[in-house]
């Protein structure tokens, strides 16, 4: 037989613990943690048993191993968040006048959790004895959770040391009643002798195939007991933020001369820097305005020819042809006459300005090419242009 040896009960002095202290919150949800509720009831057994009279040997406070449980689920009370919707209950195994004379005892039936009620119900267990039937208690617990139709984190905190085989038996029922639903979690309190227990309270989380069992050392304080808590109430699903797209940058056209009209466009691809350009990308002057049917500049329109003169000046190997176009108006032949007369004229005014002769030709084009309509007056307009094609030497 695994049963511990009976030992009538002893009655101990009472350990209340009524005072409520809300600890450190738990499962804030944070940029890269997302906490939800797993756990609908948390169900609480307890060793009552006469080994938990003994002396706590973890530390050097001298207090009665069933102390420091109780200190426990204090702990775990104060983590449990106030809002929080749950369910709780609290049974106690052993045997005496503890028990009123039973094996287990229910101190707190399943309830909507209340932090005062639970307390209340955990100053009532005031002392402990007899063996350790914790069977019984899984046993009783099958009808106290049979009402849950959400899921149960079933705690149980004890040394299980030496108990019955039974108690496996119990929690494969249990396992069997509520499936998925269950989880079991441990904390194993007892002395060194009793470390054997360890491997059946993690057996019981193996048998239930969900849970978890810990060292009563691994959860000594708020901070520790806190986590363990969060562990049976909550699931936790970490947040991958993923970095923001880097906006795709459209690609740049090419546009070897830098006149601002991309290659494909560019009808002039060799214009020279800062060169007056049109929409074809050609160095051109279409703004120039000559006297009615002659090749003489109108007055004040000289000045458009400063940034030939400025663009020549800084590049003294670039020569220039200077081309005459003329709209539709007139004959071919006339039109062409008169379009090398007007590039002549603009090769005058760069001569006043300081070009060398030598560095400009003119040729005439007349109407032979057009950039655009001469069926209406704006297409004329533009068609009139003088145009610089240039080249180095």
């Amino acid at each position: 037989m695994l049963k511990k040896t009976f030992i009538p009960a002893l009655s101990i002095a009472s350990f209340t613990l009524s005072s409520i202290v809300t600890a450190s919150p738990i499962a804030q949800n944070n940029t890269t943690t997302q906490y939800t509720q797993k756990a609908d009831t948390l169900f609480v057994i307890l060793d009552a048993s006469s080994s938990k009279n003994a002396t706590y040997d973890g530390d050097s406070s001298e207090s009665i191993v069933f102390d420091v449980e109780k200190q426990l689920l204090q702990r775990i009370n104060n983590s449990i968040p106030q809002d929080l919707k749950l369910s709780t209950g609290l049974r106690s195994f052993g045997f005496g006048s503890c028990l009123n004379w039973g094996s287990t005892k229910l101190l707190q039936e399943v309830n909507p959790h209340s932090a005062a009620n639970f307390q209340s119900s955990l100053d009532a267990a005031t002392c402990a004895g007899g063996s350790s039937p914790i069977e019984v208690a899984l046993e009783s617990a099958s009808s106290d959770l049979s009402k849950d139709t959400g899921n149960i984190a079933l705690l149980v905190v004890s040394d299980a040391y030496k108990v019955s085989a039974e108690t496996l038996t119990q929690t494969t029922a249990l396992e069997k009643q509520f499936g998925d639903r269950l989880c079991i979690y441990s904390v194993w309190v007892g002395n060194k002798h009793e470390q054997p227990g360890k491997f059946v309270l993690q057996e019981l989380s193996n048998i239930a195939g969900c849970g978890k069992s810990v060292d009563i050392s691994t959860v000594s304080s708020d901070a520790t007991t806190a986590a363990f808590v969060e562990e049976m109430l909550y699931s936790k699903t970490k947040i991958i933020t993923k970095p923001a797209a880097k906006p795709i940058a459209k690609p740049t056209a090419l546009d070897d001369d830098n006149d601002g009209i991309p290659n494909s466009a560019d009808d002039c691809p060799t214009t020279p820097k800062k060169a007056k350009v049109n929409k074809h990308g050609c160095w051109a002057f279409t703004d120039v305005e000559f006297n009615h049917n002659k090749s003489s500049i109108k007055a004040g329109y000289e000045k458009l020819f400063d940034n030939a003169t400025e663009i020549l000046k800084a590049n003294p190997t670039l020569v220039v042809e200077i081309q005459g176009h003329t709209d539709s108006s007139g004959s071919a032949k006339y039109n062409e006459h008169l379009s090398d007369l007007r590039a002549k004229a603009i090769k005058a005014v760069l001569v006043k300005n300081g070009i060398e002769s030598s560095r400009l030709t003119t040729k005439g084009f007349g109407e032979s090419s057009p950039i655009t309509t001469n069926d209406t007056a704006e297409g004329r307009d533009t068609n009139r242009r003088v145009g610089f094609k240039a080249a180095y030497k």
